[in-house]
């Protein structure tokens, strides 16, 4: 295991060429080692912004690292959201391509700018809020549809390609991890129509649960020339702009039984938008896919609730038709009525 806060060569917004992905046709066993070396640069880094321990060590590291951006708050969310940022020096990236034997990806090496969002929430299915399995569900087994469906910008999801990772198991901080999966997905953001033209994001996604089932991880590295694999769809489309984005992710169940949400990312758009204006611009960004988030789920249960109130409805309308009872009451016991009859030639007779 790497010291805390030693970085590794993986989880970096160069990230990885497709010939460096494992191959899809690995198994289980042959893709653990490649999943623990994610693992064990992902979770000491996202601990880096916001430990576990309460220690005044870990304090003090906390905050020589990341500094403090301000607090934010949405009606959409009953929680404040925290952000803070994290400057990786490029003689500090240097070291750690020449340490790994990196040659990112033949570029020059540029200093890393991330930023982070911690938001705390009560485990309750309701308006401002999220449940542990609304936040599960939506995070880490159908990340990317999420994305898609709550954030207006992301016009586009393609999985392109999923390995088998059924019955991996990896100890790191403290934890066993399982439940893992790891998939390159595809996304197109639409980021500045019609003067700029739409970003399309080639990630390796890894997730991960705690055993314990109180926490866990989404882990995403580029994959800037995915556009030549045979899997891609997105990527490969004439004049595609590929952009970039890695980051770690963590909910975690807190003593008090709340839900920690902490984000840590680092991006470039790339195309004509200079780094330096979009890593200004990013603290007052990252901080939006909490209500974001939130105001949807709230819809969707909404949705869920007008749809099982109609299907209820439904059911009792069929049970009456069968029955002969009146699909609308009146209070009159339709059986015991005669016919009514309109013509003109009904009388009293």
């Amino acid at each position: 295991m790497a010291p805390p806060n030693e970085l590794g060569p993986l989880v970096r917004l160069w990230g990885l060429r497709t010939q460096q992905l494992p191959s899809p046709t690995e198994e289980a066993d042959e893709l653990a080692p490649f999943l623990v070396s994610i693992l064990q640069e992902a979770v000491p880094f996202i601990d880096s912004a916001a430990p576990k321990s309460s220690s005044s060590s870990s304090s003090s590291s906390t905050q020589k690292l990341w500094k403090p951006k301000g607090t934010k708050s949405h009606a959409d969310s009953t929680a404040k959201v925290e952000v803070s940022e994290r400057v990786i020096p490029a003689a500090e990236l240097e070291l750690v391509a020449a340490r790994n034997a990196s040659d990112n990806n033949g570029n020059k090496v540029d200093a890393e700018m991330w930023c982070c969002r911690r938001s705390v929430h009560e485990d309750a299915a309701r308006k401002g809020t999220a449940s542990w399995d609304e936040f599960d569900r939506s995070f880490r087994l159908h990340h990317a549809a999420s994305e898609k469906a709550f954030t207006p910008n992301v016009l586009e999801a393609h999985e392109a390609l999923r390995w088998n990772t059924l019955g991996i198991e990896a100890n790191e901080g403290g934890e066993t991890w399982g439940d893992f999966g790891l998939v390159v997905e595809e996304m197109r953001h639409k980021v500045g129509r019609p003067i700029l033209k739409d970003r399309t994001f080639p990630v390796l996604q890894m997730t991960c649960a705690a055993k314990n089932k109180n926490e866990f991880l989404v882990v995403s590295i580029p994959v800037p020339d995915f556009g030549g694999a045979e899997a891609s769809r997105l990527a490969k489309e004439k004049g595609a702009q590929i952009a970039f984005y890695a980051s770690v992710e963590r909910f975690r169940r807190l003593g008090d039984g709340s839900i920690e949400w902490l984000m840590a990312t680092a991006s470039d758009a790339a195309g004509v938008i200079p780094v330096w204006v979009q890593n200004k611009a990013m603290p007052g960004v990252v901080w939006k896919d909490v209500p974001l988030f939130l105001g949807w789920i709230a819809r969707e249960r909404e949705k869920e609730k007008g749809a099982k109130g109609e299907g209820a409805a439904d059911g009792a309308a069929g049970n009456a038709a069968a029955s002969g009872a009146p699909q609308v009451s009146t209070g009159v016991n339709m059986d015991k009525m005669g016919e009514v009859s309109t013509g003109a030639g009904a009388g009293g007779e």
